[in-house]
């Protein structure tokens, strides 16, 4: 097909596509490609619709036909390790990066995603590697530097000078042992830890983002919680693993105590090493500004740990409150009975073992990986890294904006985060109120 008649060929297909018909506009180009087999301009729009209805198979297919007459191999290589990465085909993922490297090696985003493949297999160095690569290319590619800072939740990077990031992640680890700070739950040494780091970090940046409300300590289980909420959004049901997951909810009063409990969480030693997480509530019309939460296998495990947990608290936080509840919340209002927990026998709902045959759909439409391709839940470092101390200072302008004044006791410098305040424009009012009414 002669370029020169796009507009009268395919001025329809491509208005469909860019008003979102995608199927309509499938139709059109079946119909077309009849006429033209080969056409490059077909087989590059086959490609983009593909990947609009996340065909990732087909995506491959078309790109692949594309690259013969492709003048920016780099970029169709690189649409290709998307698809494969989609598709579970992380090695061949980590290929055609490869490949989009070779024909551009000043292309950041080819070296950023094949960070994040090998992310995905636990090769977290390469991973490091490549994040900096992005970053070297491209100061601004903030997908990769934002990787680069969750990936010192599960590693400490060989070389320390292989960029300033990293540098500033090994200086706010070695603060606490430069000190020999044991009690760090202790006010004076939280401020000692905060500002210090806070120093380090504007010694090289006068503004380091980092867009995360929620600090995690993980172990290496995989909850899989994505998989259960696309069975419950797809069918309406509550997955079976999710009748056996419980959380105990820490609701704390103000940004200090969430703090501290980060620093508990920390240093927690729990036989199972039981996923932990803090956090500021950031969803709209809920309850509560502050939280920390423990992930439990079943209610006795729940009962025995937050016995554990209160007696910690009693010792370090003012003013608390605990609460077990059962699975996510998201499944209560199709399910009231599912939010009642009964502590001394049967719960009021229980699995309807003909959910099942909808949950093995799920389960089949899910690619299945080969070994090599299998991705890997890294255990959380012990410790404080530059992730947790960006947080924190994401908490604080929280805690400032919604007129939280607890934290100068522990931070000496006003924090304004364009991020936070976006957050919390459609719910400042609201937010506000809770903290008042603490």
């Amino acid at each position: 097909m002669n370029e020169n008649n796009i507009s009268l060929e395919l001025k329809e297909i491509i208005n469909d596509f860019n008003n979102q018909a995608f199927d309509i506009a499938l139709e059109k180009l079946i119909l077309k490609s009849k006429q033209y087999p080969n056409d490059y301009i077909i087989n590059k729009l086959f490609a983009s619709i593909y990947s609009k209805k996340k065909d990732w198979k087909n995506v491959i297919k078309y790109y692949e036909k594309t690259l013969i007459l492709e003048k920016e191999k780099f970029k169709t290589h690189t649409n290709i390790g998307v698809a494969h990465f989609q598709l579970g085909q992380i090695n061949k993922s980590i290929n055609a990066f490869k490949k989009s490297i070779e024909n551009n090696s000043r292309f950041d985003l080819a070296f950023a995603n094949l960070g994040i493949s090998y992310l995905e297999i636990g090769m977290y160095q390469n991973a490091i590697n490549n994040f900096v690569c992005a970053l070297k290319l491209n100061k601004n590619n903030f997908f990769a530097q934002n990787n680069l800072i969750n990936i010192f939740n599960l590693i400490k990077p060989d070389n320390i000078n292989e960029h300033p990031i990293i540098n500033i992640n090994y200086k706010i680890s070695q603060i606490i042992d430069n000190h020999k700070i044991k009690n760090l739950n202790e006010l004076e040494n939280i401020k000692k830890i905060l500002n210090e780091s806070n120093n380090i970090i504007e010694n090289f940046y006068d503004d380091l983002l980092f867009n995360e409300t929620q600090i995690y300590r993980k172990n290496s289980k995989n909850l899989n919680c994505k998989r259960h909420f696309n069975v419950f959004n797809r069918f309406n049901i509550i997955p079976k693993f999710c009748f056996s997951c419980y959380k105990i909810q820490i609701n704390l009063k103000n940004i200090v105590d969430l703090i501290k409990l980060f620093f508990i969480f920390d240093n927690l030693n729990l036989e199972n090493n039981n996923i932990r997480k803090c956090m500021v509530e950031i969803r709209n019309n809920i309850n509560g500004n502050y939280k920390g939460y423990i992930y439990c296998s079943g209610l006795e495990e729940a009962k025995l740990i937050l016995k554990k947990m209160k007696s910690i608290l009693d010792k370090k936080i003012e003013n608390f409150e605990f609460e077990i509840k059962h699975g996510c919340s998201e499944f209560y209002e199709k399910y009231p009975k599912f939010k009642k927990i009964n502590f001394n026998g049967d719960q009021e709902i229980t699995y309807n073992e003909d959910w099942n045959k909808k949950e093995k759909i799920i389960d089949e439409e899910d690619n299945i990986r080969i070994n090599a391709d299998k991705k890997i839940w890294g255990k959380s470092l012990n410790g404080i890294n530059l992730s947790d101390i960006l947080i924190i200072k994401n908490w604080i302008s929280y805690a400032e904006t919604i007129g939280d004044r607890s934290y100068k006791s522990i931070f000496t410098k006003k924090i304004n985060s364009e991020f936070i305040k976006n957050i919390l424009q459609s719910q400042l009012e609201f937010r506000i109120k809770e903290s008042q009414n603490n």
